[in-house]
């Protein structure tokens, strides 16, 4: 998937099940591999943001990412954000990094 990092930001971004989970906020590039490696999303639906003890922000793995058009579509986030990590991401490597990014 290759975009213009500007059509990524203000998006807003649902999960594949339907579920919105808030508003694309940044792109955090690797410079290295030349690739996008995460997305901090603002705005987040009280869901995630009372899950994150008021956070008002969230990194998620680039990879995550399914479709980009008028919206972001992203795979499913695990039920339970307390967990570092669920056991099938744990396999591919991947987390859900909780931070206060825009404190």
């Amino acid at each position: 998937m290759e975009s213009e990092l500007t059509n990524l930001l203000d998006l807003d971004v649902y999960t594949s099940n339907g579920r919105f989970v808030g508003t694309t906020e940044d792109i955090i590039l690797n410079v290295d591999e030349k690739n996008a490696s995460k997305i901090a999303i603002k705005n987040l639906n009280t869901i995630y943001s009372d899950q994150l003890e008021g956070s008002e922000g969230i990194l998620l793995p680039y990879r995550w990412v399914l479709a980009v058009e008028d919206i972001m579509l992203i795979k499913r986030i695990p039920e339970d954000l307390n967990l570092e990590e669920d056991e099938e991401e744990k396999e591919e490597g991947g987390e859900v990094e909780r931070k206060k990014l825009f404190e």
